[in-house]
């Protein structure tokens, strides 16, 4: 569809009765190449506000309305006299265009046309913050990228920073279950069709209001044909289109790699800009929380506030795994919001925003504070992989493991990579589990320690195929045998070759590797390697009498390709001396 830049495109008569989460306005905007994007208006009142009010961007492609009702949140901002402003991305949902990519350079190239209409409008105040869960963070964080003066600040709340390594690639394993369930849902609702029912508003129109909230028409569009227009016959990317796309540089199908769709690719302009941001994060969802630590550090003149939980993705479900049946979040949804509301605020007032961490230490129901990661006063700690299964503290004796995988093991149903998509962390005694991996403990402790860093793995290792991967579980063992899950790292060890931290595009953390192709090691079955990885990082209470555990295996079949194709696989752990397989942990005493 056609029209000028900053029109408003509505059609027909104003709609009659609307459900809950329907807009209180909503039209066409048009972009600079005549494509038009559904915008969404929830004003304080339900009507333009008489004073000049602040503006909450939310940019989604899950659908208006369906964002707004999931998200109680706006209700808040709307009841603190904010316009909540939710736009439908270029080709997505009820939105014009093609989706050849998400967060694609065209998506990209309309959000300073999309703030600036906002902060042009006779009721804004000129101030627009952006704000989203999950790929509305991305957009978010993106968005601090973007010169465009109305941008005061963004709070990107379960960001993915790089999408190839915090989500899609960790450690180069694909995440095969969630680039297919995600990428089939998505796909689903762009093309007029969502949920499992046999719902089609392009071959039946009257489908098209069953498809609410993920997609709702603007005003003026009751018969559903503009709507029907903008999703009939999208060109759109498909889940297969990456899974050959295996290194960070390679593109998939559609041209397009998922690094570039990642914020950090425009790290540049992030520093640039300045735009301060309130980042949120969990120890148990994905890689967010590394992905709001990697932004921290590679953006150390940024003004920064990092929020980092144990909730689930939507910070709605507290998964403190030490709590199993404590469900309730912490902070609370309110306190969250008034987390928020502050942030924007000082904002809006001129006041200096910090570079701080806020940091929840799973055991212990409390929060730290940080200005760096790990905290200062914390220490290294190695302990080494021997022979008989436990973690010395000190030099092991010269020896070897061998483990076959088995690759039935897995982190389960409810896990941090099954929140990404609905599912909230719930990690159970994994003592069944464990049955199936190769493990080592350390003594007990002898005083309650906090760890609170980012794990280093170091594995002098051979395997029996030409493709292994390598899975690490960190785990909390009580005096009554009781395993509790506390962190976990993995890495595809054709991608080993350690990283020069000056030619990647941003700070990695301690043990950085390109995953570019031309940097990927052969490997050769039988022949001893060194595999060195950091786990996702974590804040956990060891309690004194509890024991450390490192849980090693080849893979995750609820959610991981098996790159080794159906070959056995049998991983033999060189110890000692001159072959030193560790972990390397941040601890500090505790204190109250």
């Amino acid at each position: 569809m056609s029209g000028r830049l900053g029109d408003v495109v509505t059609t027909g008569a104003e709609a009659g009765q609307k459900p809950e989460g329907w807009s209180d306005q909503s039209y066409y905007l048009p972009m600079r190449d005549g494509v038009w994007l559904a915008l969404s208006l929830y004003f304080p009142n339900g009507k333009p506000p008489a004073e000049r009010s602040p503006v909450l961007l939310v940019q989604t492609r899950y659908g208006r309305a369906g964002v707004y009702l999931s998200n109680p949140d706006y209700a808040r901002w709307r009841k603190a006299g904010y316009v909540v402003a939710i736009i439908d991305t270029r080709g997505s949902t009820a939105s014009f265009g093609p989706r050849k990519v998400d967060i694609g350079p065209e998506e990209r190239a309309d959000m300073p046309a999309i703030i600036a209409h906002l902060a042009g409008q006779p009721w804004s105040s000129g101030e627009v913050f952006t704000h989203g869960v999950s790929y509305m963070a991305d957009t978010s964080d993106w968005s601090t990228a973007i010169p465009a003066p109305a941008l005061k600040g963004a709070l990107p709340r379960q960001t993915d920073f790089d999408a190839y390594l915090h989500l899609f690639m960790p450690g180069g394993v694909s995440n095969d279950w969630f680039l297919t369930e995600w990428g089939g849902f998505t796909q689903r609702i762009d093309t007029g069709r969502a949920g499992r029912e046999d719902f089609d508003c392009v071959a039946r129109p009257a489908d098209c209001p069953k498809l609410f909230p993920a997609l709702q028409p603007v005003d003026g569009d009751e018969d559903y044909q503009l709507m029907r227009q903008a999703v009939t016959g999208r060109e759109r990317w498909a889940p297969g289109d990456y899974m050959d796309a295996q290194f960070r540089d390679d593109p998939g199908l559609n041209g397009h790699s998922l690094f570039n769709s990642s914020p950090a690719s425009a790290l540049a302009a992030i520093r640039a800009l300045h735009k301060p941001v309130q980042i949120w994060g969990s120890w148990v969802d994905g890689g967010t929380a590394e992905a709001a630590l990697a932004r921290f550090r590679s953006a150390p003149d940024v003004p920064m506030e990092v929020w980092i939980t144990a909730n689930s993705h939507q910070h709605d479900v507290g998964a403190d795994p030490f709590f199993p049946d404590q469900r309730d979040p912490m902070p609370t949804v309110e306190a969250q919001f008034a987390h928020n509301l502050a942030f924007t605020e000082n904002v809006r007032r001129g006041a200096p925003s910090p570079r701080i961490i806020h940091y929840y230490v799973m055991g212990a129901r409390r929060f730290r504070e940080s200005h760096v990661w790990p905290p200062a006063d914390t220490r290294v700690h190695s302990f080494h992989l021997a022979p008989d299964g436990t973690l010395s503290t000190g030099p092991a004796p010269a020896g070897s493991v061998a483990h076959k995988v088995d690759f039935t093991a897995t982190t389960g149903d409810a896990t941090r990579w099954s929140t990404q998509f609905g599912t909230p962390p719930a990690y159970p005694d994994r003592r069944a589990e464990d049955a199936k991996l190769l493990v080592f403990d350390s003594p007990a402790f002898q005083t309650d320690m906090e760890l609170a860093g980012t794990p280093v793995l170091t594995l002098h290792t051979s395997s029996a195929t030409d493709d292994p991967a390598f899975f690490a579980y960190l785990e909390d063992v009580a005096p009554d045998g009781r395993v509790t899950y506390l962190t976990e790292g993995m890495l595809r060890a054709i991608h080993r070759k350690p990283g020069d931290p000056s030619t990647l595009p941003y700070d990695q953390g301690p043990v950085p590797h390109s995953f570019r192709r031309a940097d990927a090691m052969p490997v050769l079955p039988g022949e001893v390697m060194e595999v060195r990885f950091s786990l996702f990082p974590l804040a956990a209470l060891l309690k004194r009498g509890h024991r450390l555990r490192l849980a090693i295996t080849g893979g995750d079949a609820k959610v991981f390709r098996r790159h080794s194709r159906d070959e056995n696989e049998v991983f033999t752990i060189q110890t000692g001396p001159g072959k030193p397989s560790r972990v390397e942990i941040d601890l500090r005493p505790w204190w109250d």
